[in-house]
């Protein structure tokens, strides 16, 4: 069924992403539109928007360090609320959690980049979800769709002067793993990924394995997967559709997220690892981030695995918020600053 799904989704991208997103050969070179410098207290941040006259213009958002420095690049969670709302205001703040304390060590140049079609209006549903994403986004939103604006944004990036590129960190969250593990595949240049929250085999895998985690009677696991086959079998027989919804995101989304396995993009790279999970994290099982460490292990790869005892899927303990997680992020920073 994955294989199936697999080939399914490379030709709905193609069909769709083709012309929007450079996918075929020949691009234009990438060509720098517009550049808006903001101020938050002491940081600066730059948005940059570019475009080579044939796709989606892309845009990111850069600090500038107090000297040339490596780089931090971090790809968000699912949904799409963009990174920053209010800039140029008294009410800007940012949507990454800990992007902006980071950034204002001035150690790194820290980057995170508007997904394709990213509307700046706030989402007016549940955050982490697709419904309600204003204009285009979810026409397009989808596994290859998104990883190659983060490429082009990453290659955009790394020719500026405050960037040291040999130094390049991909932080991964949630959503975010199985990109930053398709952009350590693709792209050399990445010498370290953090990945927080991170899937294994694949998100059709973290589906079955909180099932069988539930604690439900045999009998019931049994209807749950039924159930969860029935609605793999209908993204399966209409991949590329952007207007059918199941578990808040559309089919196109699904069927091309679970095309990909965060650990075989992991094992075709030569990146350093890091992992942190909750081992209470109801959203991506830690047993799927297992199955990844045991297999980069097996490879004699250089991984680590911080293993969160009572945290959930944001890293920070069960009913706490978000804001209780920043020493795992600092320990992932401490652990790329060592090296």
């Amino acid at each position: 069924m994955l294989c199936a799904f697999r080939r399914r989704a490379a030709i709905a991208a193609c069909l769709l992403f083709c012309g929007a997103l450079c996918c075929r050969s020949g691009c234009a070179a990438e060509v720098l539109t517009a550049q808006q410098r903001f101020e938050l207290d002491s940081l600066t941040i730059t948005r940059l928007t570019l475009g080579d006259g044939n796709s989606l213009p892309v845009s990111y958002y850069l600090s500038l360090p107090a000297q040339r420095a490596p780089l931090v690049l971090y790809i968000q969670g699912s949904g799409c609320t963009p990174p920053f709302v209010g800039l140029g205001t008294a009410q800007r703040y940012s949507t990454i959690f800990s992007w902006l304390p980071l950034a204002a060590q001035k150690r790194y140049a820290v980057m995170v980049v508007d997904k394709p079609y990213q509307s700046d209006q706030q989402q007016q549903g549940q955050p982490g979800s697709a419904i309600g994403c204003a204009g285009e986004f979810n026409q397009h939103f989808s596994y290859g769709a998104w990883l190659a604006t983060v490429k082009r944004a990453l290659r955009h990036a790394l020719t500026r002067p405050e960037v040291d590129a040999s130094r390049v960190l991909v932080l991964g969250i949630s959503e975010g793993a199985p990109v930053a593990a398709g952009l350590a595949r693709d792209m050399p240049e990445v010498s370290d990924v953090v990945l927080f929250g991170a899937n294994g085999p694949s998100q059709l895998y973290d589906f079955a394995a909180n099932i069988h985690l539930s604690g439900a009677t045999d009998e019931e696991k049994l209807r749950q997967l039924q159930e969860l086959d029935r609605n793999v079998n209908a993204i399966a027989a209409d991949p590329a559709s952007s207007s059918k919804f199941v578990w808040g995101h559309t089919y196109l989304r699904w069927s091309s997220f679970f095309a990909q396995s965060t650990l075989e993009n992991l094992a075709r790279s030569s990146a350093r690892v890091y992992l942190a999970s909750g081992m209470r994290d109801h959203n991506v099982p830690i047993l799927s981030t297992e199955v990844l460490y045991a297999q980069l292990r097996a490879q004699g790869r250089d991984v680590t695995f911080r293993r969160i005892p009572l945290a959930g899927h944001n890293l920070a303990p069960e009913g706490r918020t978000i804001v209780e997680s920043q020493p795992e992020y600092d320990a992932a920073m401490a652990w790329f600053a060592r090296q």
